[in-house]
């Protein structure tokens, strides 16, 4: 099967929707189909084409910088598209409008995330549920999208783990223990990631004399706010390695709860609205993590965890239990479940 997959941004890049389809296309790969990932040629040195693990890979001219500039990109590589028996979108369905009609039939799309702004503007609304309706499936990446847009999805999935990614970094030497806290922050430093709200937990343990260290694995607009509490070290390849040296993980991102679990490790994730509530709250494994809307109700189920000598131990097994029955393997079945739809 020639599968042709659409994402705004690919390896190198780093984030969430990279990493789904960089797995999701391994493993297409290795059943023996044929992937191609088309996206933008998100820095000028890269090559317009070339290969990941026996995934082709056509980007898109880095000058493509309107709407204009990307249909006609896409029309110059329309044969790649036109060929392939399924084009699955990631996000981006207005990319391949100009060849529609012509690829209609076979056309996917998976809907990743929101787009930060809550209350959900009403044009999101409308434009997710349209393209819905145009393609002959849709994924969901959590079940809140449902809630808070219209469109209904074909199949829900949470991500995955690979866990032979993790196999160094968690038979790494940990570090001498020691009698300060180790926290771990894995994200974006920005307001819509609920930053502050971490930050202020922290001062609170600050004011109980409660002892720690924290590292910051990401970047963003409070990239400043954060170094006072800690060392930023920027978007890393390798997550694992700052996650399995810690105690508790801050992490509001599927992909990086379920890494943190699989390393055997409590996850803390704060809410600021509804739908944040609904993203973490409809999550799988919410049972084996710390959710909290505020500070106080976090820090009040923080110290009862603590002072637990059973249930802390017993949430880190229970939570990489859950990790581990959630691979990419399933959610590649599912792929391919929606695409015998068609």
């Amino acid at each position: 099967m020639n599968v042709v997959f659409l994402s705004r941004l690919y390896l190198p890049h780093l984030g969430g929707v990279e990493i789904h389809v960089r797995e999701i296309s391994a493993i297409l790969t290795r059943m023996g189909h044929e992937v191609t990932v088309i996206t933008l040629q998100h820095d000028a040195k890269l090559k317009s084409k070339t290969e990941y693990d026996g995934v082709k890979v056509i980007r898109l001219s880095a000058d493509a910088q309107n709407k204009h500039d990307i249909w006609q990109a896409i029309i110059s590589v329309k044969e790649s598209i036109l060929q392939a028996d399924i084009i699955h979108v990631h996000d981006v369905f207005w990319w391949i409008l100009p060849l529609y009609v012509k690829i209609k039939k076979k056309v996917f799309i998976t809907f990743h995330g929101w787009e930060t702004q809550f209350p959900i503007p009403l044009n999101s609304k409308i434009h997710r549920f349209l393209v819905s309706k145009l393609a002959q499936g849709t994924i969901h990446v959590g079940a809140f999208i449902q809630k808070f847009y219209w469109d209904k999805p074909t199949f829900i999935t949470y991500g995955g783990i690979n866990p032979k990614r993790f196999t160094k970094s968690n038979s790494s030497k940990a570090e001498k223990k020691s009698t300060k806290l180790k926290f771990v922050f894995v994200g974006r430093l920005e307001h819509d990631t609920d930053v502050l709200m971490y930050i202020d937990f922290l001062k609170e343990l600050q004011v109980k004399n409660i002892a720690f260290e924290m590292v910051w694995v990401g970047d963003g607009f409070l990239k400043k706010e954060c170094e006072q509490f800690g060392i930023v070290t920027g978007f890393v390849k390798n997550i694992s390695q700052h996650i399995v040296i810690v105690d508790f993980v801050f992490a509001s991102s599927y992909l990086s709860i379920l890494e943190a679990q699989c390393l055997e490790k409590i996850v803390l994730s704060f809410y600021s609205n509804p739908l944040k509530k609904e993203y973490l709250e409809t999550y799988p494994g919410n049972k084996y993590m710390v959710i909290a809307g505020s500070v106080e109700s976090m820090i009040a189920k923080f110290e009862h965890m603590l002072t637990s000598q059973k249930l802390l131990p017993e949430m880190k097994k229970a939570a990489k239990q859950f990790a581990l029955m959630n691979t990419w393997d399933k959610v590649v079945d599912q792929y391919l479940q929606l695409w015998k739809k068609k």
